[in-house]
C-alpha cells in the first residue's frame, strides 16, 4: 500500500512567520493579509476519494481490484478499517453481489472482527494529493470463500458501499493520538458513506 512520507514539521509556520515581517516591513498591516477560512480548514476530504472497480481478466472463483484514488488538493489518511481496502471486506457486508437477472443484492454470511485498537500504523493509509505518486491504493477481493455459487457470480453486478470511519486531511505520521484514540469525536477526522462504481463480474 502507498504511503506518503510526513513534511517537516514547522516549515510551513517558518514561511509564514517570514512573510508576514516582510509585509509589516511594506507597512502592509495584520488585516491585510488572507487568512484561511473555517469553511476550508472544515472541507470533508470524503467527497475527492474515489473508489473504483476492475477486474483484470475472467477466473474462477473471480478476482476484483478495489481501489481507491485521492482526487483532493492534498494529502489524506484513511483507516482500513470496514473500508473499501479492507482485506475483509467480502464478509463485512460491503460487497454487494447481484446475480444476473435478480432485483437484490444476495444476502451474504457477515463476520464480526475484533480490532487493533486504537489503530496503529498498519491500520492506517496516507495517500498523496491529486496527481502525484502514491494518490491511491489498491486491494484485492477473491470470491472463493465457499459463500458464494459459481453459478451466481457469471454476470452479476458488483458494488462497495459503506461507510469511511476516519479520514484525514494529514499524513499519519501526524495524527495526533486524541484523535486515533477518538475520531468520531476529533474535529480532525471526518466521518462519511462512500460507493463504488458498478463492475460485472466475468468468470
Amino acid at each position: 500500500m502507498s504511503q506518503l512520507a510526513a513534511g517537516l514539521p514547522g516549515s510551513d509556520a517558518t514561511l509564514k512567520r517570514d512573510t508576514a515581517s516582510g509585509d509589516q516591513e511594506r507597512g502592509i498591516g495584520p488585516a491585510a493579509m488572507p487568512e484561511q477560512s473555517d469553511d476550508v480548514a472544515a472541507e470533508s476530504p470524503i467527497p475527492g476519494l474515489e473508489v473504483s472497480l476492475t477486474q483484470v481478466k475472467a477466473s474462477s472463483p473471480p478476482v476484483v481490484t478495489v481501489t481507491v484514488t485521492n482526487r483532493n488538493r492534498f494529502a489524506v489518511t484513511l483507516l482500513t478499517y470496514d473500508s473499501p481496502v479492507d482485506r475483509a471486506a467480502l464478509k463485512l457486508g460491503i460487497v454487494l453481489v447481484t446475480p444476473e437477472g435478480a432485483s437484490a443484492p444476495l444476502e451474504l454470511p457477515r463476520i464480526q472482527f475484533r480490532r487493533v485498537w486504537p489503530p496503529g500504523p498498519g491500520q492506517l493509509v496516507t495517500l498523496a494529493p491529486a496527481g502525484e505518486a502514491g494518490s491511491r491504493t489498491r486491494s484485492e477481493i477473491e470470491f472463493d470463500d465457499g459463500a458464494l455459487d459459481p453459478a451466481q457470480l457469471g454476470g452479476a453486478k458488483v458494488v462497495v458501499k459503506g461507510r469511511w470511519k476516519a479520514v484525514w486531511k494529514m499524513a499519519k505520521e501526524d495524527i495526533g493520538q486524541a484523535s486515533l484514540d477518538d475520531p468520531d469525536g476529533n474535529p480532525d477526522a471526518f466521518q462519511g458513506d462512500f460507493q463504488s462504481d458498478e463492475l460485472e463480474i466475468v468468470v
